[in-house]
This record gives structure tokens, sequence and C-alpha cells, in this order.
């Protein structure tokens, strides 16, 4: 089954595009149960674009006002949720202090990167 780990970051964490990865982080991104990922730009770079009654709005910035934003996807293969979850876990030992990651099955089709 195919998961989404949805890593996010502290709001105040503005300077990762700056930094590399760190090399613990990229060899887990190399494992063969790891099918995609990609790294986000920080929330400033987002516009949001929303469907009101039939008209396009669109929106500089993220849409909510959070103290975490979505700083990557992640998509992994794994038997089961506590597979995925065991995943999850090592990739989250790597990161930066204040990182959360949330674990979501894929629902159907497939992800195709870049």
């Amino acid at each position: 089954m195919q998961y989404a780990l949805l890593a996010y970051s502290p709001a105040e964490d503005t300077d990762r595009a700056a930094r590399p990865m760190p090399d613990a982080l990229a060899a887990l991104l190399d494992r063969p149960d790891v099918t995609g990922w990609v790294r986000l730009h920080a929330d400033e770079s987002a516009t949001t674009l929303r469907n009101d009654d039939g008209r396009m709005l669109l929106t500089d910035g993220p849409f909510i006002d959070s103290k975490e934003y979505l700083g990557g996807v992640i998509l992994i293969e794994a038997d089961n949720l506590d597979g995925a979850l065991a995943i999850a876990g090592e990739m989250l030992q790597v990161t930066r202090p204040g990182t959360a990651i949330e674990v979501r099955p894929v629902l159907g089709g497939r992800f195709r990167g870049a």
C-alpha cells in the first residue's frame, strides 16, 4: 500500500531552502520503499486558489495561518500502517527539532515525480 508522509516544519524555520539536506535523510530517501519525494519552498511562496461558488479566488500565501507549514511530501510503499509508521519514525530521527510527519494512506492513483 502507498502512504504519503507529510513533513511539517516550524513556521520560523525559513532558512531550510539554503540548507543542504542532511546526509542521513538523503540516504533514507534513496531506499527502494521510497517511491517519490519533493521538498517545498517556505509557505510565503504559496498561492492558494479557492472555488467560491464558481468564481476563482486567488490569495498570496497559504490559506491558513499555522504554527507549522508543509515542507515536503514523501511517498512510500509499506505493507500496512505499522510499516509506514516505522519508516516515518526513522526519518523523524534525522530531521530538525520541531519537525512533524503526518502519515496518510494514498487514495488510489499514482504520484509521478518530476
